[in-house]
This record gives structure tokens, C-alpha cells and sequence, in this order.
């Protein structure tokens, strides 16, 4: 994988790699101007060893996930690329027949264009071969093992012209020339080979039209875009004359193959360039209606494509793992700041100042990084290559390819610098929030006061706040655009200099230049006075003055006057002012996303701009009512429980309520207020994956702050019904006590739990409820077995047809029900662009027996037709009507290509316009491809998802078989769904194989319908258990805090675990009241996840705009959150009982003499 969503991971890395450049050089300087502070911090790593590998393994985690992450997508990458040019070989380019087009006849590409290509390109240095193929789905059977493959390709290729690809290769790698083929004569391809186990000199019968016609295997080839061409059932190679002969189709081509001058995966380069000029070629040549269908540099963009979205798909699953590292970062350097809180305000007295305290932790903060995030990259690649051993069974089952473990260099190394940065933003924000202490309440170790209130209550001293609070903003705001301009104008002098540079090359002289303007910029600030010049000595002092003057400009003005505003603005700034920038912030996100701004229109509309703003604004609303004396728990449990409601809407009222009919199933509280009050209403709100984090931080954060602050209040009568607890009722009162009095520790830990559980509940919940949907009997559609009928070897009647092979159907047939199919050009009949809007889609015709056996689900129904019996029986007897697949409701997107290639066919409407209107039926426009005819259908139905789960030949519109068979030629073929007289597992396994045994020579394929279900939802499973595997990881950031707490607690209270121990507490019960103290915060924060992701899940499986329509049982996977909840609980555990034990040893004199 060489790129992340088209952005070169060098670019990335190089970014990185800057960043990491810039962080080591202000450690470099630190150690250079104060190598003592560098000492301090270094020494207290060695201390207490178990506390630092609990720290360090906390650090790693969030390395670990991204390094994951990053192999993980490069495997699959890789692999997909590998098996791209192992397909394709030394095929770039593929010509085919373009089905949009909108002239009629035969869908074959000809001789004479073939002809006309190869004379114009025959002198091209960059094309080396060009060669015609004809390809149809045949059965090809082995009559001596009674083995059969109903879809095989027969492959008709030019002696003449075919070595220039290299296609035909033994399974050694051995090339075969094409001129053995001629004659019966035949290669088989790997898979055709191992499907009816056949090899060289074996005799394979092909049928068509019902006749055999046998053919001698030459030898076995590997799988190549020339011997497989139609997909994976397995390729039978033989020369173009024969094929022809076989088909009846002289002078016809499906394909014409060009490779490009160069190896296998050396032409990527040119592959644009040569495509441009076979297209000029194919526009000069309109009769030829021929198109570019795909090139080998499509498939490889594509493979890496896939790779990237399994990157961004673990990522986002690993933020909550990577959100609570984060939290375990910040939490661990403030409990290392409070056990050196008086060593630091000793520090401070003497003569240490803020920024040395600052740097001191950031040197002890980097030696955890470094070190850490180097052991999470490389036990990334370790995880990554067990998911891959995962994923590579999956891959086998699900798409009949392996995977190989692979890693990129630059994607190691980009997991290893952005787990440093991040690790490093962290410990910085830590390190500056540890050093603004004040040195008698440090000394004294007298608690700190209510940082929310504030002294001098008026508005203007708010106001002034705020505006202190925007000093910090506005160096942000100079620093970014000093940036900014600095990239800029050293990119556009290096093109000037010297011409387009490598991308890599032009990045590393702007990040160079960067960091020279940097800390020019930073010398040049300090010679900025608070209100005046610093005495300046010597002509260098002058110097950097004056360069920094000619730099910066505009900016310097800026600067200069932050610099002069810093007294006023520290003696100002308070969280009060914070408060009113959070709260302008959480209201201009509001209205930018329900009203929106042209200017930043990437806001309107999206839902984590819209949720986010408000939860800011509560949070931020609470904060103003505790800056002018509303009592703190108060106020943050009133805006705590109204997050969550807010969160959890449309719970309660949508467990007793029909929310649709009442409010039309919105609950938006700010829409409902604006509504009562007349005043304009927000537009339509739309959320994506991201909403998942979203949610998942908000609701939790709320949620801990309610318990944290009410924890006291809740556990009350557990300490005073502590008698009826007998003995160990003093360690049940010291587990509760503990945690409550030191809300801080307890509220982080509790939020790295609750989100990792939050995250795994849903997840489990979701994935478990949608298996049970969409891969239950609705996906049937009521039938029980599947009967594919090769398109060479129609079958009129499949009664008939086993009656004349000697299969009684009457036995163990209940119901047959044909499904013909058509793959006409289609449009709306209103659409604008008239022929030029046609696109190719399945229209599939039911017979009456069909509909009268089908058992489909209809999600949305065309006003005139009040329920799904009324718009079958329209179906029976009104002629002209149609239903069609879910999938057309979706906007075709350019995932992996063009969003107008053909079957993307769009009913020009989405779901939630046809859910939240009055529709009457949609008129749709079908044209025959070949006579040109048309016919009107009118979409009066839409069925639910669940339906395209299984059958493929589901993803159509439906209509009666008399539209197919008119206006369609009689169909391309026909499919028939049986219902057995028997309604068992075993009976439909039975019958399928029945059918597809006596019907062997026809090719047809039949399966029961159930064991596909069970098929694919046992692939859906290995896949929801890998993912949430990889997303469990996180439950190790909540297990490392427990560990972190338990240890740092021993040595915090040690005094007082000797009081316990001198008033009689024995040693068991200390170690209990420790290990309770533990259970309590793990069981909490398991409670809040698991409260809280069942809750997010109901609404969203609620939600018709989350399911596509599709109605849900809602489903608790007990079982599945016992076993994963389990884990976590007892790991927990375990992680407390070696501090525990260590708690309960402590010498009683010794810890009283302790301090």
C-alpha cells in the first residue's frame, strides 16, 4: 500500500517524521540549556519498576492500534494487488462491448474492429500485443467422476496472438505456446481443474444447447484474466475458431486484451497514457461500440483502496482504545504530579520556574514514549499478524484467495511517529496543566480551590476572562498561519528554483524552512518585553530583532502585541472564560450545521458538528452556572443527565410511543423549541461512522460526571446497612470512601472503561442483530431452494425437465417458481438527459407461481396501495407495475471507479424521500439493447434490504415474466426457486442435490437456500468477532489504570494503611477493602457501558434511516457481552490482587512513621 486515501503515506511520513524532528529538537534543547531538569525527570523511571511498565504499557497502546492498523490494510492491500497482476499478467488494457450505448444489435465487439486496431497501433513502441477473445458461461463436466461446473468459461483465444500476453503458464510456471491449441484441444485452468479434478490427457465434455461436445486437456494452466476471463468458476482455453463454431458466434468478441510494452508490474507508468490514445481511438470509431472496461492500473488503485479502508476501518474501531490511552496518559502524569506536589512547590520556592517544571516532566514523559511507542509498533505487527491469520481464513472462505502477512516500512514508521506525537501532545498538555500550581498550597499540600468559581462574579469580569482565554487562541492563530504562509512561499520558491521537485523533496526543504522560521520566531519573541525592549547587547541581539521583523511582517505586529498582553491576560484568564469560548464555539457549530454558511458549507448538515456543538454548550453552560455560585454538583448533574437524555432520545418515549405518528420521529429537542417559539427550524441533520465516536465520548463523559458527582449520595445506604455485612463491612466502607474522595482518578478511570465497553457493547449488539435480520427467513423470500440453470442450456419447465431425466418432482417439490431474466438499458421516464440517461440493470419477470409462493417483505409501498398483499396482487393482474431492490434507493459514489458505469442505476430518489412523502409510482423506461424496443414499468414497491443478503438474483426490478418475455426476447435465462414438500434443512440439502445431479449435463446448479444463509452468516460472525477482537485491545488501557491506581494508592496512603492496621484492621481485610475498591470502579464502569451501548444500539436499530427500512427485533447478545465483559472484569481483577497483597504486608510501624 503505497497511499492512504490518495494522500503518498512518504508525504505522510515525511509530515511525521518533521513533527517528530521538531519534538526531539526541544527536548535537544531542554538537555542542552538544563540537563539537570533532564535528570530529575530521567531518575524517577528506575524507582518503582512495576509502576513503569504499567505506565508503558498504557503509553504503547494507542502505537499498538495504529501500527495494527497500518499492517493489517497493507496485507490485504498487498495481497489483492499480488492476485491483481498475477490475474492479469501482461493484460493492461480490456476492451469490451459498452452496454449503455445507445445505438442497437448484437452486444459483440467484431473482427474488423479488432482489425482496425491492431493496424493503428501495430508500429506503437508502447504496445507489444493486442488479441481478440470470445468468452461464454458453459457447464463443463468430467463424465468419468460425475463432476460437474456449471459456470466454467469457455475461452476462445488466437493461437496467433495470444503468447504476447504470457497467459498460458503450467502450474510450475512453465509458458505453454498457443499453437498447441487447435482441434478439440483444450487447457484447463487451476480451479476448473481442482472443481471436476481433471488434468493433462483427461477428456472434459463442454455442453451447449444440450449437446456435449468433448474436448482433450493439453494441461492444467494457472488462473490468469486469459484463462479465467468471466470470474473464479475455472477457465477451459481453446482457439477462436472452435469457440466460435461452438457458440455460433462467428466474427464475434467479448474482449480485446492490449498489453503494454514492459513486464508485469513495470507498465503502471504508462498505463494512463496508453489508455488516452485507445480511447481517441474508440470515439473515432462509434460503430465499433467498444469501451475501456477496465485496466490493470484500475485494479491496483482499487486494491489499495481496499487496503486503505481497512486501515481507516481499524482506526476508527481503535479510537476509543486510542481516546482511553490518551486519558491513561493524562491521568498518570497528574498522579505523579500529586505525589511530588510538595517536592515541586519546594522547587518552586527556590527559585524554579514554571517552564522548568514543564520540561522536567516532559523529559521523564518522552523516555516513557520513545521507549513505549517502539514496543507498541512492533506488538502492532505481532497483533496484526494474528488478525491476518484471522482474516486469511475468512478470505479463503468468503472470496477463494489467501492472504500473506506483509508490512510496509513507511506505514511502521508512521505508527511509530504519530503514537510519538500524539504520546507527546499529551504529556505536553499534562506537563503545563501540573506546573500552574501555587507553591505555599503545593508545600503545605492543601488542596486547590474551586477552579470553577470565580472571585469577581460581574459580567465584565467574565468578559475580560474570556479575553484573556483568547490570547492563548490567538498564538495558535499565528503560529498556524506563520505556518502556513512559510509552507506555502518555500514551495512556490523551490518550483520557481528549480522546476517540479519530487513531492517527498519539496516537503522536507518547507518543513526545513519551517522550523528555521520557527525558531526565529521564538528568539525573536523573547526579545519582546512585557510593555518594553529587553536591554539588547551585542549586534546579533539586533540582528535576530531585525530579521524577525523582516520575516514576519504583519504577524510580528501580532506577536508583538500578545507579548506585550501577557501580564494582563494570565492575571485574567480563568475557566470562566473558557466557558464562554466553549460555549460560542458549541452554539457557532450548532448553527453552522442546521443552518450552515457558505463559506464553511463542509458543516451544514453533518451530525458530529451539530451533536458536539450542543453537548459543548451544556457542558459549557454548566461551567458559567458554577463560575457565578450554583452549587457544582448541582449544576453539572442537571447538564450531565441532559446530555444523556439528549444522547439516548428517542428513549424513554420510544419504547410506549408510535414517534412517528406524534412528531413525525424527531426528537431533536433544539428543533422542537425553535418549532414552538415559530423561529426558523434546522435543516436535515445526517451523521456517519464518525458518529460512533461522537456519541461514544459525549454520552460517556456525561455520564461519569453524573455518577462521580452523586457516587457519595448513591452509595449512602450501602454504608448504613454496612452491619448486616458482618465483618468485612469496614472494608466495604473504605472501598466506597476512597474512590468518591478522590473523584478525579476515579471519574478517568471509569471513563476508560465505560468507553471501551460502550464501544464493544454496541458493536456485538449491532453486529448480532443485524445477522439475525438480514440473515434470517425473510432473505429467503420463502423459498427453499436455488436452481441456477446455465444460460447456454435453457430450461422452459424445471418439472418437465426432471420428469424427462427420470427425477419424480411431485415427491419432494411442493412449489416451482420461475424467475426470468433481462438486463435491458434502463432509465427514469421523466429523466432530463432522455437517452443519454440510460443505464444497464437486472429486470427479473415472476411467473404466477412464483408470486404466489414468494414471501418477500415490501419496506415502501406507492400511495394507491395500502399493503404489501395489495401491491402483489397488482403485480398478478395490473400489467405495466414493478418493485424493485432496496439498493436503488442508494446514490451511486465513485467508490473504486466512475459512479456512471453500467448497473449503477439510480431510481433518482433516496430512502428517506420516499419514507417521509407521499409517492405515487416512479415510471420507469426499459429499452432492448438489441431492437431498440421499450417498454413503461412503474415502480409501485420497495422491498426491504434483507432481501439482496443471499440470492444475487434478487438485486433487480421486478416485474410479471409476460414484460420479460415480450419485450426481452424471452430473457437471457431463467432461474427457478423451489419450495420442498418437506419444510427442513435436510429436505432442501436433499432436494438441491437431487435436482443438481439429474439435471448434471444441463450445467444447472442448485443450493439450499437455508445453508447459504448459515453460510454467510458464519463468515459474518468471523468477521464481527475479528473486529471486535481488535477493538477489545482497549480494555487493556482500563486494566493498565486499574494496575496504575492500585499501585500508586499503596504508596499515597501507606500511613494510613498502617492507622487501618493499628486500630484492628487485619490484613486480609485491608487487602479486600483494596480489591473491593477495584471491583467497584471496573463494575461501574462495565455498568455505564453496558447501560449506555444498549441504549445507543435500540435507537439506532429503531431507526428506519440506520437500517434502510429494514424492522428489527431488537436482541440482547448475552451470551457474546458475558464472555467478553467477563475477560475484562477478571483481568481487572487479577491486575489489583498483587497491590492488594503488597497493601495488606505493610508493616504496621513502619507506615505510621511513613512521610
Amino acid at each position: 500500500m503505497d497511499s492512504l486515501f490518495g494522500i503518498p503515506l512518504t508525504s505522510i511520513l515525511v509530515a511525521l517524521l518533521l513533527a517528530l524532528g521538531a519534538i526531539f529538537a526541544i527536548l535537544g534543547v531542554i538537555a542542552w540549556r538544563h540537563p539537570l531538569l533532564v535528570r530529575m525527570g530521567l531518575r524517577n523511571i528506575g524507582r518503582r519498576k512495576p509502576q513503569t511498565a504499567l505506565i508503558v504499557i498504557g503509553l504503547m497502546l494507542s502505537t499498538l492500534i495504529i501500527s495494527a492498523a497500518f499492517a493489517t490494510g497493507d496485507t490485504v492491500g498487498y495481497s489483492i494487488t499480488n492476485e491483481v497482476y498475477d490475474s492479469f499478467e501482461e493484460a493492461d488494457i480490456l476492451i469490451a462491448y459498452d452496454d449503455d450505448i445507445s445505438e442497437f444489435g448484437d452486444r459483440f465487439l467484431t473482427d474488423e474492429f479488432l482489425d482496425a486496431l491492431t493496424t493503428e497501433f501495430i508500429d506503437d513502441p508502447d504496445i507489444d500485443g493486442i488479441a481478440g477473445v470470445l468468452s461464454e458461461v458453459l457447464p463443463v463436466l468430467n463424465l468419468d467422476q460425475r463432476l460437474s461446473e456449471a459456470n466454467a468459461s469457455l475461452i476462445g483465444v488466437d493461437p496467433d496472438t495470444v503468447d504476447a500476453f504470457k497467459g498460458l503458464k503450467t502450474l510450475d510456471g512453465e509458458l505453454l505456446p498457443g499453437s498447441t491449441l487447435g482441434g478439440l484441444r483444450a487447457y484447463a485452468s487451476e480451479d476448473l481443474a481442482d472443481a471436476i479434478n481433471v488434468g493433462a490427457g483427461d477428456t472434459i465434455h463442454v455442453y451447449q444447447g444440450g449437446e456435449p461436445t468433448a474436448f482433450e486437456v493439453i494441461d492444467v494452466v494457472q488462473n490468469t484474466s486469459i484463462t479465467q476471463s468471466d470470474g473464479g468458476a475455472g477457465g477451459l482455453v481453446v482457439s477462436l475458431d472452435v469457440a466460435r463454431e461452438l457458440t455460433g458466434h462467428e466474427g464475434s468478441l467479448t474482449a480485446i486484451a492490449v498489453s503494454i510494452t514492459g513486464g508485469v508490474r513495470d507498465t503502471l507508468d504508462l498505463n494512463d497514457e496508453v489508455a488516452n490514445r485507445v480511447e481517441d481511438f474508440i470515439a473515432a470509431h462509434p460503430e465499433s461500440r467498444a469501451e475501456i472496461f477496465f485496466t490493470k492500473k484500475e485494479a491496483v488503485e482499487l486494491a489499495e483502496l481496499i487496503g486503505s479502508i481497512f486501515v481507516t476501518f481499524f482506526l476508527i474501531f481503535g479510537l476509543f482504545a486510542i481516546a482511553s490511552g490518551i486519558l491513561l496518559i493524562f491521568m498518570i502524569f497528574v498522579m505523579l504530579a500529586a505525589e511530588r506536589r510538595s517536592e515541586m512547590g519546594m522547587a518552586r520556592a527556590v527559585g524554579m520556574q514554571r517552564l522548568h517544571l514543564t520540561e522536567s516532566f516532559l523529559a521523564e514523559g518522552m523516555a516513557y514514549n520513545v521507549g513505549s511507542a517502539a514496543v507498541g509498533a512492533l506488538l502492532g505487527l505481532a497483533v496484526a499478524f494474528l488478525l491476518v491469520l484471522a482474516l486469511g481464513r475468512i478470505f479463503t472462505e468468503a472470496l477463494g484467495f489467501g492472504i500473506t502477512f506483509n508490512f510496509n516500512w513507511q506505514g511502521f514508521l508512521i505508527a511509530y511517529s504519530l503514537g510519538v506525537v500524539l504520546t507527546f501532545a499529551t504529556v505536553a498538555f499534562s506537563s503545563f496543566r501540573i506546573a500552574n500550581l501555587n507553591i505555599v498550597r503545593a508545600i503545605r499540600d492543601l488542596p486547590e480551590p474551586q477552579a470553577l468559581r470565580g472571585g469577581d462574579r460581574s459580567i465584565g469580569a467574565l468578559l475580560r476572562s474570556a479575553v484573556g482565554a483568547l490570547w492563548l487562541v490567538g498564538w495558535i492563530v499565528v503560529l498556524a498561519v506563520s505556518g502556513y504562509f512559510t509552507i506555502f512561499i518555500t514551495v512556490l520558491a523551490t518550483v520557481g528554483l528549480f522546476g517540479n521537485l519530487p513531492l517527498i523533496l519539496e516537503a522536507i526543504l518547507a518543513g526545513a524552512a519551517l522550523m528555521a522560521v520557527g525558531a526565529l520566531m521564538f528568539l525573536g519573541a523573547r526579545t519582546v518585553g512585557r510593555g518594553r525592549f529587553l536591554a539588547l547587547e551585542g549586534w546579533r541581539s539586533w540582528l535576530i530583532w531585525a530579521l524577525w521583523i523582516a520575516v514576519f511582517n504583519v504577524v510580528a505586529a501580532g506577536v508583538w502585541l500578545l507579548q506585550l498582553s501577557r501580564d494582563w491576560a494570565g492575571r485574567h484568564r480563568n475557566a470562566g472564560g473558557w466557558a464562554v469560548i466553549m460555549l460560542l464555539v458549541g452554539v457557532t457549530f450548532v448553527w453552522l450545521s442546521g443552518w450552515g454558511l457558505d463559506a464553511l458549507s463542509a458543516f451544514q448538515g453533518q451530525a458530529f458538528a451539530y451533536t458536539g456543538g450542543f453537548t459543548l454548550a451544556v457542558l459549557a453552560a454548566a461551567m458559567l452556572f458554577v463560575y457565578f455560585g450554583v452549587n457544582e454538583r448541582l449544576s453539572f448533574t442537571v447538564a450531565g443527565l441532559g446530555l444523556v437524555w439528549y444522547w439516548i432520545l428517542p428513549l424513554p418515549f420510544s419504547l410506549f410511543l408510535d414517534l412517528e405518528s406524534v412528531v413525525g420521529g424527531d426528537l431533536d429537542p433544539i428543533d422542537g423549541i425553535l418549532r414552538l417559539l415559530g423561529l426558523p427550524r434546522p435543516g436535515h441533520i445526517e451523521g456517519n461512522i464518525e458518529m460512533f465516536f461522537v456519541s461514544g465520548i459525549a454520552i460517556t463523559a456525561a455520564a461519569v460526571l453524573v455518577i462521580i458527582l452523586n457516587a457519595e449520595v448513591a452509595l449512602a445506604p450501602v454504608r448504613r446497612l454496612g452491619g448486616l455485612l458482618g465483618g468485612i463491612a469496614p472494608a466495604i466502607k473504605t472501598a466506597i470512601a476512597y474512590p468518591v474522595a478522590s473523584k478525579f482518578r476515579t471519574g478517568m478511570t471509569l471513563a476508560m472503561f465505560g468507553l471501551v465497553v460502550f464501544s464493544l457493547v454496541v458493536m456485538a449488539t449491532l453486529n448480532s442483530n443485524f445477522t439475525q435480520a438480514f440473515l434470517s427467513d425473510d432473505a429467503s423470500g420463502g423459498f427453499d431452494v436455488a436452481v441456477d440453470v446455465n444460460p447456454g442450456n435453457r430450461i422452459p419447465d424445471l418439472r418437465e425437465a426432471l420428469r424427462s431425466a427420470g427425477y419424480e418432482p411431485a415427491e419432494t417439490i411442493g412449489g416451482v417458481g420461475r424467475l426470468v431474466s433481462a438486463f435491458p438499458q434502463v432509465r427514469r421516464s421523466d429523466d432530463p438527459d432522455g437517452d443519454d440517461g440510460y443505464e444497464t440493470y437486472h429486470l427479473a419477470g415472476m411467473d404466477d407461481e412464483f408470486l404466489e409462493l414468494q414471501r418477500f417483505p415490501i419496506e415502501l409501498r406507492a400511495a394507491g396501495y395500502d399493503s404489501d398483499e395489495a401491491v402483489w396482487e397488482a403485480l398478478r393482474s395490473e400489467p405495466g407495475v414493478a418493485v424493485v431492490d432496496a439498493t436503488r434507493l442508494v446514490e451511486p459514489t465513485d467508490f473504486g471507479g466512475d459512479p456512471n458505469e453500467p448497473g449503477d442505476f439510480w431510481l433518482g430518489v433516496t430512502d428517506h424521500d420516499l419514507r417521509h412523502n407521499r409517492w405515487d409510482p416512479i415510471p420507469l423506461t426499459f429499452r432492448n439493447p438489441e431492437s431498440g424496443q421499450t417498454v413503461e414499468l412503474r415502480i409501485i414497491g420497495v422491498l426491504e434490504p434483507q432481501v439482496t443478503s443471499v440470492i444475487p438474483d434478487f438485486f433487480a426490478v421486478f416485474a410479471h415474466t409476460a414484460a420479460v418475455e415480450d419485450y426481452f426476447d424471452g430473457g437471457d435465462w431463467e432461474g427457478y426457486y423451489v419450495v420442498t414438500a418437506e419444510a427442513t434443512d435436510e429436505a432442501a440439502i436433499e432436494t438441491a442435490r437431487d435436482i443438481e445431479s439429474t439435471l448434471l449435463e444441463l450445467g444447472v446448479q442448485a443450493n439450499s437456500i437455508d445453508k447459504l444463509i448459515d453460510d454467510q452468516a458464519s463468515t459474518s460472525r468471523s468477521f464481527q468477532y475479528l473486529f471486535e477482537g481488535f477493538m477489545g485491545l482497549g480494555l487493556i488501557v482500563g486494566i493498565a489504570a486499574l494496575g496504575v491506581i492500585a499501585f500508586r494508592t499503596v504508596v499515597e496512603r501507606r500511613q494510613q494503611i498502617g492507622m487501618l492496621r493499628a486500630i484492628g484492621y487485619s490484613r486480609r481485610l485491608v487487602a479486600l477493602s483494596y480489591f473491593l475498591e477495584s471491583s467497584f470502579i471496573a463494575l461501574a464502569g462495565i455498568a455505564i457501558g453496558i447501560t449506555l451501548g444498549l441504549a445507543i444500539s435500540y435507537n439506532l436499530l429503531a431507526s428506519p434511516e440506520f437500517t434502510g427500512g429494514t424492522e428489527i427485533d431488537f436482541q440482547v447478545p448475552w451470551a457474546r457481552l458475558a464472555v467478553v465483559l467477563s475477560v475484562a472484569y477478571g483481568a481487572s481483577a487479577l491486575m489489583t490482587l498483587l497491590p492488594a497483597r503488597a497493601a495488606s504486608r505493610v508493616a504496621v510501624a513502619e507506615a505510621l512513621r511513613y512521610g
